[in-house]
This record gives structure tokens, C-alpha cells and sequence, in this order.
């Protein structure tokens, strides 16, 4: 689920940009492409919890990854129903979206191992802490009245994509084991000239026998006893 999770952040940074791309286009126009979108991230993130930590890792404390799947897929269905129609209402609705989001993300942060995963708990907290900045920036109407809904949408999409691929990333993983065979090289024996004489050439040669004897199994021992007895038998 780890590929998958990161795949949807992607793909909710690209509907982000297409929001971007189309700045004139009212929420009900865009409606379909978001919701669906946000339905079908809200679904990988809780599969990834049930699958990924919530089944295999019962004690790891990350419940907040299915809280904020939930809001992402009620929010998605409600796009998708046509229960957000009214533009005015999209900076609330989203950057309490984004809030929440982020919210649960820091609260994820501070139940990281600083010491073995510095990297993952620093990231973690700047992608919180920057998603609840744009959250509340949906709540400043004198910023978001000269932004049009499209670009305000794609904002919080990109913002929101951008975290979810910070963790998949960061997602817990088995890592595959590969063995390597390592053949032994065997080296060519040097002989110098010193080792070429006659009495090292003999000496070499009966260290060969020696060790060829040593090898050979041993001749089975007679009984004197049981040989004795036969012979007086006859």
C-alpha cells in the first residue's frame, strides 16, 4: 500500500493543478474530478491503515491515518452528491478539511522515534504544520476574496497531495532480503627461484606423499585371539 499511497498524493497534487490550469472554472464544474478523487484517496488510506498498520502492527499509534481517510471519503461523497454547490461556501468546508488534516498529522509527529527516525519526525511536522497554515488561510477573507475558487481549490489540493505523498513515503515497509553468493578466488601459487632448489623440490614432494598416506584408511586389524582359536579347532 505504500506505492498506492503515494500514487494518490500524486494524484491529488495533478487535480490541483488542473485547478490551477483552469482558474476560471466554477466548484460545480470541477466538482466531479475532486470528488472522485478524494473518494478514491479517502478509500487507499484506509485500506493502508487496515492492511499496512492496523491489522500487522496493532501497536503502532497511527489511528489518525483512518480518521482523516473518513473525512477525505465524506467529503468526497458529498462532492460527488452535489452537496457543496455553492462557491462561497468551498474556503470553509475545505480549510476545515485541511486543518483537521494537518492537526492530525503534527499529533502523528509527536509518537515518532526522534532519535532513529529524525528525518521522518522533522518532515512529518513541517508538512502538518504547513497544511494547517493553508487550512486557516480558507479562513482569511480578505486573502481569499481576490483568489478565485479554482485556484484556492487547487491550493488546498496540492497542499493536501503533498502530504499524503510525504507518507507514503515514510510509511512503514517490509524490505526485501537479497543474499549474495560470494565465490572464493583462488590465487595462483608464486614460486620463486629460492623455491626451485633440489632440497625444496624433494621436501615439497614427501609433504605430499605424507599427506596422501594420511588420507589412504587405515588396513583392518586381525584378532590374534579369534585366529588362534581357529587354528586349534583344526
Amino acid at each position: 500500500m505504500r506505492i498506492w499511497t503515494i500514487v494518490s498524493g500524486i494524484l491529488m497534487v495533478l487535480t490541483g493543478a488542473f485547478c490551477f490550469m483552469n482558474p476560471g472554472q466554477t466548484f460545480l464544474s470541477l466538482a466531479f474530478i475532486v470528488g472522485l478523487v478524494m473518494v478514491i484517496n479517502g478509500l487507499i488510506h484506509a485500506m493502508a491503515y487496515f492492511i499496512g498498520r492496523g491489522l500487522h502492527n496493532k501497536g503502532d499509534n497511527n489511528g489518525w491515518i483512518l480518521t482523516d481517510a473518513l473525512i477525505t471519503l465524506i467529503l468526497g461523497i458529498l462532492i460527488l452528491c452535489n452537496q457543496l454547490v455553492v462557491d462561497s461556501a468551498i474556503p470553509m468546508v475545505f480549510g476545515i478539511w485541511m486543518l483537521v488534516s494537518g492537526i492530525l498529522r503534527i499529533e502523528a509527529g509527536t509518537h515518532i522515534n526522534k532519535q532513529k527516525k529524525l528525518l521522518n519526525f522533522r518532515t512529518t511536522m513541517i508538512t502538518g504544520t504547513l497544511t494547517v497554515l493553508v487550512g486557516l488561510f480558507g479562513f482569511i477573507n480578505p486573502l481569499v476574496e481576490w483568489m478565485t475558487t479554482a485556484v484556492l481549490l487547487g491550493v488546498f489540493l496540492v497542499m493536501q497531495g503533498v502530504n499524503i505523498i510525504e507518507l507514503g513515503i515514510n510509511m512503514p515497509h517490509e524490505k526485501k532480503a537479497y543474499v549474495k553468493i560470494y565465490k572464493r578466488k583462488r590465487e595462483p601459487i608464486k614460486i620463486t627461484e629460492e623455491d626451485e632448489t633440489p632440497e625444496k623440490v624433494i621436501e615439497r614432494l614427501k609433504m605430499k606423499e605424507a599427506a596422501q598416506t594420511s588420507q589412504q584408511p587405515a588396513a583392518p586389524v586381525q584378532d590374534v585371539t579369534a585366529g588362534a582359536e581357529a587354528n586349534e579347532r583344526i
